[in-house]
C-alpha cells in the first residue's frame, strides 16, 4: 500500500497557526521577559530562523515590537521587544515592562538572554509559574532573583544566573536576605547557575561565608542555612536540578 502522505493544511487552518505562534512570542515578551533575540524568538515559537525573521518583522510592522542592534561579546545581535500595543495584542493591560528604543544597556544583554535559554529548558523539563525577575521589582522582596518557577514536584525556587563572582560582603548581604525569604515560605530554594566550570567556585565563595547580619545581630552559618543554596552548570540545569 503506497505510504499516505499527511493532508494539507487549509488556509484558515494556516493562519491559525500562524497567529498561535506571534501569540506565543508576544506573551513570553509580555511576561517580563521584554526583548529576545532572533535565536531565542525561533525557539519560543519553535519555528526556523527565517520563518522567526519573517514573523518578527510582521510583528514590528505591526506596532507589536519595536527592533534594535547591539554589539554584544564582539558580534552584532538584532534585539526585538514588545511595545503596549504588543502588550496589549498578548491580552496584558496591567502595568509591565515594555521596550524602548535606545534604554538597553548591551552589557546586561547576554545576561538577560541566558535567562531565558534557562527559562525555555526548564519549561521543557516540566517546570511552570515562571516569573522573570523584572516583574518581581516592587513587590517587597529582600533579594528580587533573576526569575522564580515552580520545579516539576511542586517547590517554589528562585533561580539567579551568576556570571561573576562577587565579594564576600555582598554574598553575606545575599544569603541573609534569601535566608529570611526562605524562613518566610517565598521559595524552597535558591538555584545558582553559571558558566560552565564556575559553579564550583561560586560554592566555595558562599561556604567562605562563616556568618551574616540579621536584624543588628550576627548569625554563624550552619548547614541547615546552607542547605538550600544549589549550584550548577548553566548547560546542566535543570537536569540533575529537581528540587
Amino acid at each position: 500500500m503506497p505510504r499516505q502522505l499527511p493532508p494539507q493544511m487549509t488556509v484558515i487552518e494556516r493562519n491559525a497557526r500562524r497567529d498561535a505562534k506571534r501569540q506565543l512570542l508576544l506573551k513570553f515578551l509580555a511576561s517580563g521577559e521584554v526583548y529576545t533575540s532572533t535565536h531565542l524568538a525561533a525557539q519560543v515559537m519553535s519555528v526556523s530562523r527565517a520563518v522567526a525573521v519573517s514573523t518578527l518583522q510582521s510583528l514590528q510592522k505591526q506596532g507589536a515590537l519595536k527592533t534594535e542592534a547591539h554589539l554584544c561579546d564582539g558580534r552584532r545581535l538584532q534585539l526585538w521587544g514588545v511595545t503596549p500595543h504588543g502588550l496589549a495584542l498578548s491580552d496584558v493591560f496591567e502595568d509591565r515592562p515594555f521596550f524602548e528604543l535606545g534604554r538597553t544597556n548591551s552589557n546586561y544583554i547576554p545576561h538577560h538572554l541566558d535567562t531565558q535559554k534557562v527559562r525555555l529548558a526548564a519549561e521543557d523539563a516540566g517546570w511552570a509559574d515562571w516569573i522573570p525577575g523584572k516583574v518581581l521589582y516592587g513587590t517587597g522582596l529582600k533579594k528580587v532573583p533573576d526569575a522564580q518557577a515552580t520545579s516539576p514536584n511542586g517547590k517554589s525556587v528562585a533561580i539567579e544566573i551568576e556570571r561573576h563572582i562577587k565579594t564576600p560582603k555582598r554574598y553575606a548581604e545575599i544569603i541573609a536576605a534569601y535566608l529570611q525569604e526562605i524562613k518566610a515560605g517565598k521559595w524552597g530554594e535558591v538555584h545558582y547557575l553559571t558558566p560552565p566550570g564556575l559553579e564550583a567556585r561560586l560554592e566555595k565563595a558562599f561556604a567562605a561565608v562563616r556568618a551574616v547580619t540579621v536584624a543588628g545581630g550576627k548569625v554563624a552559618l550552619a548547614d541547615k542555612h546552607r542547605a538550600p543554596f544549589k549550584f550548577f552548570s548553566i548547560d546542566s540545569w535543570p537536569k540533575g536540578g529537581e528540587a
